[in-house]
């Protein structure tokens, strides 16, 4: 049985019975729909309180927003975990008595949105929250109505050790910094939340995560080791320089099938991004971004499969449903057999791939730029015997990267095409800088010209594509791993999750002038220069650079993306006048949050450049 206590507040309760129906159809897709039609019924007919083992009793207040409705953010006699310490360290917001933060103008005061047991804040009606579904406003609107520092119920995203889901949500990264700080060597990470993923490779055998302390999943040594091995040859700046080359040959080549794909530039942008990590991974050019060029099958189902794949356990992860049946109950549902069953494929032809390769590398049948390449440098450093992993962690590990290279880099690739076709002006100074940047290899791109020093347009676009669309708007989420950090003054328990706004103060007048507006110059040196010394200089902050996370979880691909991201972008505008016909403003274009938050592409057109 099921026992929700919703709504506490001083009215008395109105109580009333819900009759379970059998299990295979007990739990609905939304919470909300769920819960008011039940709600409503009990109060038309007056049920009275009953209890059995096969009954849920629902106690909700009579002046519930349940009912209908919103209320206002307020304290409530707490049942969390956290209640006591936090009521000792003169935390409000899980302090039995009521009160607010300590009266100090120079922090924000401490607010609680309203939150339940098992939903957290989701329940939009109880809550008053905007709709998370459009990210874009949802955070600007959650600052503007709760300020700069709150909390809110967050499955997936808040404290495991709090029923309601508790996470703090700040606005300062100075703040944000004390608690990645407080982390130590075993640092908390967003993606330790893709419960459903793990799940499926603890399934499917996966060594890495099969460890007692949970391995890459969890945060002790065994996760320290495996991310060491994965890191190396891929996240040190210069590892990362190491593949461009083979990026921008990757992106010529790739450059060729914009304009056959301009009805569906979502999935363009997908098997460039395969494409290119596929090329890091193996040194081996895949062709598929082009249509005209004949490709492999097999790699036109990997990158489908694993669209599919990530994003359904990212949707696994995040549902209620879900975390009920499969989670708690082992009962598998649809949506995580979606997820199960495109991971499948994706392992399935990723794995071959590997194994061909190392066929390959035994036999000595492998080129230069096959040698260059990460799998290359992993199984070498496998067999020095100083890695500290299995060669079936190694594996796994590899396959790994180019399972999670195609959902994440297509979005933030489909983002800076789009601002260039939607701002010709800025396009066409881009266009300028790179010719110039490009003009000493007759035309073409190198690594050089890519640099900061050689194209500083471009690294500005990149960064204000980021601040308005970025593909993820939380910079950073991570667990108090100290008895003793405090926030804003306020003293925050061991074990809470915080995470870090990184989009709403970029939307912000007082720190953007016209933040709707698309201007690279913002980023140039001048006028990073200029905001020295004032408040403005916040937004400058590292955290608010791009959105592969921070500390030691920082994704371990980051860089590489990034590179991705500047090399199609270039190559793009180099081989083409990009335009948007019919779409006139960023605010037209459509998006929805999958794996990261992605644009719906209009129809764009690539006019060749002479």
């Amino acid at each position: 049985p099921l026992l929700f206590c919703l709504g506490p507040g001083k009215e008395p309760p109105i109580p009333f019975l819900l009759r379970l129906p059998p299990l295979s159809t007990m739990i609905t897709a939304a919470a909300s729909r769920a819960l008011r039609a039940p709600v409503a019924r009990a109060a038309r007919n007056g049920a009275a309180p009953l209890a059995s083992s096969r009954t849920a009793v629902l106690s909700i207040s009579a002046s519930s927003a349940l009912a209908g409705g919103t209320i206002p953010a307020r304290r409530y006699k707490s049942t969390c975990p956290h209640a006591a310490s936090a009521a000792e360290a003169g935390c409000p917001v899980h302090a039995d008595k009521a009160g607010g933060a300590p009266d100090d103008v120079s922090h924000p005061k401490l607010v609680e949105v309203p939150s339940l047991p098992g939903v957290g804040s989701l329940l939009r009606s109880y809550s008053g929250i905007p709709d998370l579904e459009k990210p874009y406003t949802f955070w600007p609107e959650m600052r503007r109505q709760h300020g700069d520092f709150y909390t809110m119920g967050m499955p997936g995203l808040g404290s495991e050790n709090c029923s309601r889901h508790t996470c703090y949500v700040v606005q300062d990264p100075r703040e944000m910094m004390k608690v990645l700080r407080s982390e130590g060597s075993y640092p908390s990470g967003l993606a330790q939340g893709s419960w459903g993923i793990f799940r499926w490779e603890k399934e499917a055998g996966f060594e890495t995560v099969s460890h007692a302390d949970g391995g890459f999943a969890g945060q002790g040594e065994n996760w320290k080791r495996i991310r060491t091995f994965m890191q190396t040859d891929l996240l040190h700046p210069t590892a990362a320089r190491g593949y461009t080359s083979g990026l921008i040959e990757v992106a010529q080549l790739a450059a060729r099938g914009a304009p056959a794909s301009a009805s569906d530039l979502n999935a363009y942008f997908e098997r460039c991004a395969f494409d290119m990590f596929s090329t890091v991974m193996f040194g081996d050019l895949m062709e598929v971004a082009d249509p005209s060029t004949p490709t492999d099958p097999e790699d036109v189902e990997f990158v489908r499969a694993a669209k599919v794949g990530l994003g359904t356990g990212v949707k696994v992860s995040r549902s209620l449903k879900d975390a009920l049946l499969v989670k708690t109950l082992g009962i598998e549902t649809e949506q995580y057999r979606l997820m199960k069953d495109n991971l499948d494929i994706c392992w399935e032809i990723g794995s071959g791939k590997i194994q061909r390769f190392m066929d390959k590398r035994e036999k000595d049948e492998l080129n230069e730029r096959e040698k260059n390449s990460y799998l290359y440098r992993a199984l070498e450093r496998y067999e020095s015997g100083t890695s500290g992993v299995s060669l079936k962690e190694a594996l796994e590990m590899s396959w790994g990267g180019i399972f999670a290279a195609v959902d994440t880099t297509s979005g933030k690739m489909g983002w800076n095409v789009l601002h260039a076709a939607l701002n010709p002006e800025i396009q066409e100074r881009l266009h300028q800088e790179l010719s110039h940047a490009a003009a000493a290899n007759g035309g073409r791109l190198t690594v050089e010209a890519l640099d900061k020093s050689s194209a500083p347009y471009l690294h500005a676009f990149v960064r204000e594509s980021h601040r308005l669309t970025p593909v993820s708007p939380i910079a950073t989420r991570k667990c108090v791993a100290s008895d003793e950090l405090t926030i804003h003054g306020i003293t925050i328990p061991r074990g809470s999750a915080v995470m870090c706004d990184g989009y709403s103060l970029g939307q912000d007048p007082m720190y953007i002038d016209d933040p709707r507006s698309f201007q690279p110059e913002r980023w140039l040196d001048d006028a990073v220069q200029a905001r020295k010394g004032t408040p403005r200089e916040l937004i400058d902050h590292p955290f608010f650079k791009d959105p592969f996370s921070q500390g030691a979880r920082k994704c371990p691909g980051s860089r590489v993306a990034l590179n991705e991201v500047a090399v199609i972008l270039s190559q793009l505008v180099l081989d083409y006048q990009i335009t948007a016909p019919g779409t006139s403003s960023i605010e037209e274009v459509p998006y929805g949050q999958e794996t990261v938050i992605e644009p719906r592409l209009p129809r764009l057109n690539f006019e060749p450049r002479a």
